[in-house]
């Protein structure tokens, strides 16, 4: 629907507020609303009821992922200041593609004096992006080292284990040596969870001289949530020697972990990989053929590039990569 035939605010707004579901048309009306549409949603914003509110939000953000043209951070951004943590919490979610260093203020803020959990995890997660951005030299340097100070200060503090993971994660993409001394940390723990925060923060390092060894004992794990992230480490991180173990994987008794076998196979590409997807094609069933097809074809993308000698240089490319893994 085109800008001028947008049915008033007022309607959405009370269509949202009454119906026991957000209709899709009335959740589209709240992307990219004019300067006058947004003050009139903020205004009446607080009037829905907050089950109503959480269940915008988070549909909302489910949306914007399916549709690219959708622009929901003005309207998410009003729903930071929320009384209702869920909703702040849906709101940060769905920050994500806004990358506007404005927000990392208010983000360090929710991570360190919110009294809610789900609202300092979304916080730990959202502070990855501008720990990203800083790598890539799009922000300023003193904006980058405030994020990942304050999520190295969590990470080493007294927050939840589940929060403190979540900052380990998003420390991934930091090359500071206290963020691999983190994740070394974590790793040697004993606890399983944070095992797990570590190899996801090991493939998002894009550090395989570092942490090959390590992701690719732990393609034999006992564990299948250990063998899930080592495995999706293995394919952020492109590790040829990984192909042998993760060809194993896809007979997995764990069926995610079968799937994210296939997943770290296509991103690795070569002969070696594509012939154990060729061969596991012959046998699967139609729900991972599906996967198995788009791994070949991505593999056989990812060969293209190597031959064209576009892979492991380019600067926009690895760009690309690390962004698909803030998702």
């Amino acid at each position: 629907m085109s800008k001028r035939g947008r049915k008033p605010l007022s309607q959405v707004l009370n269509s949202l507020a009454t119906a026991e579901h957000p209709a899709l048309d009335d959740l589209r009306a709240l992307s990219d609303l004019s300067e006058g549409r947004l003050a009139e949603f903020k205004k009446g914003w607080l009037d829905i009821s907050v089950d109503h509110r959480v269940e915008i939000m988070t549909r909302l953000g489910e949306l914007a992922e399916d549709s690219i043209e959708l622009n929901i951070n003005p309207v998410s951004r009003i729903a930071l200041n929320d009384p209702d943590d869920r909703v702040r919490a849906a709101a940060i979610r769905n920050l994500w593609e806004d990358q506007e260093p404005d927000l990392v203020e208010p983000f360090l803020s929710f991570l360190t004096t919110d009294e809610s959990e789900a609202v300092r995890v979304a916080a730990a997660t959202a502070l990855g992006m501008y720990v990203y951005l800083g790598e890539m030299e799009e922000l300023p340097e003193g904006v980058t080292d405030r994020a990942a100070n304050a999520l190295l200060e969590v990470f080493h503090g007294k927050d939840t284990l589940e929060v403190r993971r979540r900052a380990l994660e998003s420390l991934g993409f930091s090359s500071r040596p206290e963020a691999a001394a983190a994740i070394d940390q974590a790793y040697s723990d004993g606890d399983e969870l944070l095992l797990v925060s570590a190899l996801f923060a090991m493939g998002r390092s894009l550090d395989p001289e570092r942490w090959g060894d390590t992701v690719i004992e732990d393609l034999n794990h006992a564990s299948p949530p250990v063998r899930f992230e080592a495995a999706r480490a293995a394919g952020e991180l492109q590790l040829d020697e990984a192909v042998p173990a993760l060809g194993q994987l896809l007979d997995d008794a764990d069926p995610d972990v079968q799937e994210i076998s296939i997943w770290a196979l296509g991103e690795i590409g070569g002969d070696e990989a594509r012939r154990s997807l060729e061969e596991k094609l012959e046998t699967a069933d139609d729900d991972l053929s599906g996967l198995i097809e788009d791994a070949l074809a991505n593999a056989d993308l990812i060969d293209g590039a190597w031959e064209l000698g576009l892979m492991g240089y380019d600067e926009e490319d690895d760009e690309q990569a690390r962004k698909a893994r803030l998702n």
